[in-house]
C-alpha cells in the first residue's frame, strides 16, 4: 500500500486469496461478503497485476464518482479495452472525448418522443410472440424473454430488413462473446491461456461475422432508398454538429452492435427478474391487473407507459433487488479523495451497484419486493441507480423502462405465470442473469 495514500479497509491473507479465486465465478457473493466483513468501502490489490481496487457500496461515494467528479474517471480497461476488442468504439466502451462526440450525437435519437414512435413495432413483435402461449403452457421465461428482447432490438433497429435466422445467429455470437470476455475480465492472467489455445482469436472472428452481419443490413438499407423512421434511419441521416458529416460505417457498425447487446441483455434479464418477484407476491399480481384494468383503452399508449404507475413501481423494485447491471466501473485518471480515503492516477473503482440497492443503510427490509416503496415523494433521491447516473447515464433508459412496461401489461392483461423456482439462480456475467425461470402460464381469458 502507498504510504502518502489513505485507502479504505483493505482485504488482505486468505481472504484476499479467496476473493480473486472464488471471485471469478461467484463475484456477488465475494464482493457482498467482503462488504459485510469491512463496511461500505473497501481495498484490494490485486496480486497477479498490481492494480489497486476500492469497492463501494456507499451512495455518497458513488455519486462523487459518478457525478461531482466525473472528469476525472473513464472507463477502465476492463471494458474500453477487453469488451472493446470485440465491441469496437460504440458509446459501452468508448472514453474522453471520442465518447462525448458520439453520445452529443446519438443522444436525440433516444428522447421520450422519438422512443414514444416505436411503440407499434414494440407492440407488433409482442403480439406475435404471446400467441405462442395455449390455454396452459411450460416455459422458460428466461429463454422467451432473451428471444422477445433480441426481436424488439432488431425491429426497432433494422424494420424488417432482418430475417430471424439472422437474428438468431446474431444472438448465439454475442452469448458466446460475453462468455470469453467475462473470463478475461476476471482473470487477466487467464487470457493468456486462452490467447494459447486460440480462444480470443476464435472470439474475435466472431466479433467480426457480428459486424459483417450489421454491415449487410446497413448496405442494403442504403442501396433500397427507403425511410423507415427506425433506429437505424436515425443512426444514418444525423450529423456531427461540427463537420456536418455522418457517422463513418465502421462507427455506424460499432454503435448497432452496443445497442444490439445492451438493449436486449438487459432488458431480458430484468424482465426474468420482474416476473418472477411478480410469481411470488400475489397481492402485487392482483393490484398490477387491477390498474391495467383500470386504465382501459390507454393502457399501451406511450404516455401512459412512462408515467409514474404500480406497473413501473413493480419494475422498479425487481431492478433494484436484481440489478443486470450489477456493477460499475471506473479508472482514475489524476489522484482523488473522498472524505478520508485518498488513491492515486490509475486506481481502479467498482461500483457496486448490487450491495447498494440492498444496503440496509438505505433501505428498510432490503432483501423484500415492496414496489410500493417506490410511490414515496422521495424516491428520485433514493440510493437507486440501474442505469448508472452522471453523464453517462444508459442511454436507453427510457426505451428499456417502456418496452418493459409494454411487455409486463401486454402479459398479465391475459395470462398469469406461476413459477417452479422459489429461489432465483444467478449468473454475474458482464450484466446479472438468471440461470433460468421455469414455470407454467395460464392463459386467462381461453
Amino acid at each position: 500500500m502507498h504510504p502518502e495514500f489513505n485507502y479504505p479497509a483493505e482485504i488482505k491473507g486468505k481472504r484476499k486469496l479467496y476473493s480473486l479465486f472464488k471471485g471469478l465465478n461467484h463475484p456477488l457473493e465475494v464482493i457482498s461478503g467482503n462488504h459485510q466483513s469491512v463496511g461500505d468501502n473497501y481495498y484490494i490489490k490485486a496480486s497477479f497485476t498490481d492494480k489497486n481496487f476500492i469497492f463501494s457500496q456507499d451512495k455518497e461515494f458513488v455519486e462523487y464518482i459518478l457525478k461531482q467528479n466525473h472528469k476525472n474517471y473513464q472507463k477502465s480497461e476492463i471494458q474500453s479495452v477487453t469488451l472493446g476488442k470485440y465491441l469496437g468504439k460504440g458509446l459501452l466502451t468508448n472514453n474522453g472525448k471520442d465518447w462525448l462526440k458520439q453520445r452529443r450525437l446519438i443522444q436525440p435519437g433516444f428522447g421520450k418522443a422519438k422512443i414514444a414512435n416505436l411503440v407499434s413495432i414494440m407492440e407488433e413483435e409482442i403480439d406475435k410472440s404471446l400467441e405462442s402461449f395455449k390455454i396452459e403452457s411450460e416455459v422458460d421465461l428466461y429463454d422467451f424473454f432473451h428471444s422477445l428482447a433480441f426481436n424488439i432490438v432488431a425491429k426497432t433497429l433494422f424494420s424488417s430488413d432482418v430475417d430471424e435466422n439472422t437474428v438468431n445467429e446474431l444472438s448465439k455470437i454475442i452469448t458466446e462473446v460475453q462468455e470469453v470476455s467475462t473470463k478475461e475480465v476476471r482473470l487477466p492472467f487467464y487470457t493468456n491461456i486462452l490467447n494459447i489455445f486460440g480462444v480470443i482469436d476464435k472470439n474475435i472472428e466472431k466479433s467480426k461475422r457480428s459486424k459483417a452481419i450489421i454491415q449487410s443490413v446497413l448496405d442494403k438499407r442504403r442501396n433500397s432508398g427507403e425511410e423507415k423512421n427506425d433506429l437505424l434511419d436515425m443512426l444514418i441521416q444525423t450529423r456531427y454538429e461540427d463537420t456536418q458529416l455522418p457517422m463513418s460505417d465502421e462507427q455506424l457498425v460499432d454503435e448497432m452492435l452496443i445497442l444490439f447487446i445492451a438493449g436486449h441483455e438487459t432488458t431480458a434479464n430484468a424482465l426474468s427478474f420482474i416476473f418472477f418477484e411478480i410469481s411470488q407476491s400475489p397481492k402485487a399480481e392482483e393490484k398490477l391487473k387491477k390498474e391495467i384494468e383500470n386504465e382501459g383503452e390507454m393502457v399501451f399508449t406511450s404516455e401512459n407507459l412512462m408515467k409514474k404507475s404500480f406497473t413501473v413501481n413493480i419494475i422498479k423494485e425487481a431492478m433494484r433487488l436484481h440489478s443486470p447491471a450489477w456493477a460499475i466501473d471506473r479508472e482514475a485518471l489524476e489522484d482523488d479523495s473522498f472524505k478520508e480515503y485518498s488513491w492515486p492516477k490509475g486506481t481502479l473503482i467498482i461500483l457496486y451497484i448490487s450491495g447498494l440497492h440492498r444496503n440496509p443503510k438505505y433501505w428498510e427490509h432490503p432483501d423484500s419486493f415492496i414496489p410500493e416503496r417506490f410511490e414515496d415523494e422521495n424516491s428520485k433521491n433514493f440510493a437507486y441507480y440501474p442505469f448508472g447516473a452522471g453523464p453517462r447515464l444508459c442511454i436507453g433508459e427510457h426505451f428499456a423502462m417502456m418496452e418493459m412496461a409494454l411487455i409486463v401489461r401486454k402479459f398479465y392483461r391475459r395470462f398469469t405465470f406461476i413459477s417452479y423456482q422459489k429461489k432465483l439462480e444467478k449468473k454475474a456475467l458482464v450484466t446479472l442473469r438468471p440461470i433460468s425461470l421455469k414455470g407454467k402460464i395460464i392463459n386467462n381469458l381461453a
